[in-house]
């Protein structure tokens, strides 16, 4: 084989000279066609991570032994601080009381957490004060058990049934529900 000393380029025994710049060829023996054609072999790149992994074992560890320091010294310079808070006596409150006062119709009392501001209607608006079910309802006055005539032509059997500005409410197995006023044709007690 020859090669070109200029462009270092390979070329059959046949050719003389180089084809891009018209040098002269050389002749090559076959070993060092072998050592330019061979490839490195690739030992640098597991000793370079070798190298990194150890470096940053070393990094982790003065990261490590320098934040650790500072926090035993803080703990061993503070000294146990207990506190005993004063306990108060029982306050003289008064309990709430077990008579069961009826209402005729269930009323919103305002509530010191609700703002003057704020407008809502009884059904929309959420509240922690109690509300009474139960009491001279329609139904509990008469007797009976109220029915709520639809105007749809329906029929709901209730256990109570009262009146407000909002429309009709009714108790049915513990739940109540607002129906619209014109929605109810009439009541009546079975």
């Amino acid at each position: 084989m020859k090669r070109c000393p200029q462009c270092l380029f390979l070329f059959p025994d046949s050719d003389s000279k180089c084809d891009f710049d018209q040098t002269p060829l050389e002749h090559v023996d076959d070993s060092a066609i072998d050592g330019a054609t061979r490839k490195p072999k690739r030992r640098t790149l597991p000793i370079a991570a070798a190298i990194g992994l150890m470096l940053s074992v070393l990094v982790f560890a003065i990261y490590y032994g320098l934040t650790r320091q500072p926090q035993k010294a803080s703990a061993a310079t503070e000294t146990p601080v207990t506190t005993v808070e004063p306990v108060a006596a029982p306050s003289a409150t008064p309990s709430p009381s077990v008579e069961v006062s009826p209402s005729p119709s269930p009323s919103v009392a305002p509530s010191p957490r609700s703002s003057p501001e704020k407008v809502s209607t009884a059904h929309t608006r959420s509240t922690s004060d109690p509300v009474s079910t139960s009491g001279p309802g329609i139904g509990n006055r008469q007797g009976g058990k109220p029915v709520i005539m639809l105007t749809s032509g329906g029929k709901i059997e209730a256990d109570e049934v009262w009146r407000t500005k909002d429309g009709v409410w009714y108790r049915r197995n513990g739940m109540v529900t607002l129906l619209k006023r014109a929605q109810v044709k009439t009541i009546v007690t079975r």
